[in-house]
């Protein structure tokens, strides 16, 4: 069983360190008609900006997974870096379509976000 260890408080996205940092995230989602208002996602991508100017990145919500999956997924990815996991790569991972999962959040809305380190034992 996979469990979380220690989080590291991070604040913003704007603190993001993409090459240091783990790709797995929880945080305070603050949005009007949000679903999850504390998900626990693994970033597929950095963050970009609409044509809007609004900042925005998406990540695959792992509370919405089975627990088989999740953990399949957080083994192979989770000590990566962010940007270096994409959607089809989690796709192929758990060989289902988690187009339920994947998610787009306003950086705006972001509050308290911390990486999350695992521990895997072996």
């Amino acid at each position: 069983m996979i469990k979380k260890q220690k989080t590291t408080f991070l604040g913003t996205t704007t603190k993001l360190d993409v090459q240091k940092e783990g790709c797995l995230f929880t945080f305070i989602y603050r949005a009007i008609g949000g679903r999850d208002p504390k998900p626990f996602i693994i970033m597929t991508g950095n963050r970009w900006k609409s044509k809007e100017g609004k900042t925005y990145f998406s990540g695959v919500n792992l509370k919405t997974l089975s627990s088989g999956s999740r953990d399949l997924v957080i083994r192979k990815f989770g000590h990566l870096p962010v940007g270096s996991v994409s959607y089809q790569d989690v796709k192929g991972a758990i060989g289902e379509d988690p187009a339920c999962c994947i998610r787009t959040y306003n950086v705006r809305k972001v509050r308290a976000l911390h990486t999350v380190g695992v521990y895997l034992p072996f």
